[in-house]
Order: C-alpha cells, then sequence, then structure tokens
C-alpha cells in the first residue's frame, strides 16, 4: 500500500476535524431529566449566593482631621468603603437592612530614607458592639506620596468591611441554626 504524502494526511484530519466541529460529537444518550426543585451543583463547603442583596449603609465615618489633605482623602475613603460593602457577602437577603461604623484612629504619614510610610489603624462596629480592628503600615515611593496614602486607605476600607461582613455572617448563619 502507497504511503500518502504529510499534506494529503493533513487535508484528511483537517476535514475530519471541520466535519467534527460542523456536525458535533457522536450522539449519546439523553441524560434524565434535572430535577427542577435540587440545588445547583457547589462546590463543597460552598453555599449558592441568595438572589439579590442587602441594603448596607455607613452610617458614621470617623476621619483624623489633622491630615493634610483631609477632605479629599476622606471622599476616597469613603468611595472605597461603599464599593467594598456592595462586593462583600454578609450573608442577607435582598431587602434587609445593615449599617455599619468606621473610624480611622490613627492615619500617619513619615519620610524615610528615601521612602514614605503610611501608618493607618480602623476600627470597624456593626450593632451590638461586635467590632474589628485593622492595621497595616506601608511603604512606598515618596514622589507618590498620595498615591501610597490612598492605596494603603484602599486597602483599609476592604480588610474592615470584609472583617465586617464575616462577623455579620457569622452571626446569621449561627442564630438560624
Amino acid at each position: 500500500m502507497p504511503r500518502s504524502s504529510p499534506f494529503r494526511r493533513f487535508a484528511r484530519l483537517s476535514l475530519f476535524g471541520l466535519a467534527w466541529v460542523a456536525l458535533g460529537p457522536p450522539a449519546a444518550a439523553e441524560p434524565d431529566e434535572p430535577d427542577v426543585d435540587a440545588p445547583p451543583p457547589v462546590a463543597r463547603g460552598i453555599a449558592p449566593r441568595e438572589a439579590g442583596r442587602p441594603s448596607v449603609r455607613l452610617d458614621r465615618l470617623e476621619f483624623p482631621p489633622d491630615v493634610a489633605g483631609g477632605a479629599e482623602l476622606e471622599r476616597h475613603f469613603r468611595k472605597q468603603l461603599k464599593h467594598a460593602a456592595r462586593h462583600a457577602d454578609w450573608g442577607a437577603r435582598r431587602g434587609q437592612k445593615i449599617e455599619f461604623r468606621v473610624k480611622i484612629e490613627e492615619l500617619s504619614v513619615r519620610e524615610g530614607d528615601r521612602v514614605v510610610h503610611v501608618r493607618c489603624t480602623a476600627l470597624g462596629s456593626l450593632p451590638k458592639g461586635r467590632t474589628t480592628r485593622t492595621f497595616i503600615e506601608f511603604g512606598g515611593d515618596p514622589g507618590d506620596r498620595a498615591k501610597v496614602v490612598r492605596h494603603v486607605l484602599e486597602i483599609v476600607a476592604r480588610g474592615v468591611v470584609t472583617r465586617l461582613a464575616a462577623i455579620e455572617r457569622e452571626r446569621r448563619t449561627g442564630s438560624q441554626g
């Protein structure tokens, strides 16, 4: 039997591949009808998300008044808190309301050897005295001082809101079971 050229083998395989794509794989037996009442398959230990989101509101923000550019930084921090709260899993459904408070206990900026050090401590609280404290010390280029301070505030906002959401989620699941 004569051997076919590599080009002919490639052409045959290409035609087979095109037919496979156009016609699809060989038909298999149809799967059973899925149970409509069954929850969707999820990874072990992860529950499916509830439909909708709760109404989450920042009740009060205490920002240190002695910080340079404090008004702009406070606006930026509020925006980051709102963003983090919207994306956090609070363990609550649509229509439920959650309020939280945040106090920036310390926000200091100091210059070192060719580096700017930003130190921030925030206290987040939920009703009934549930609190969490987030701390970070971060360094960066002194030429980008404002950018480093804003970045630290973003990290602190995500940290405090994530921890508050975990506390609230734990409270809600603990009271149900």
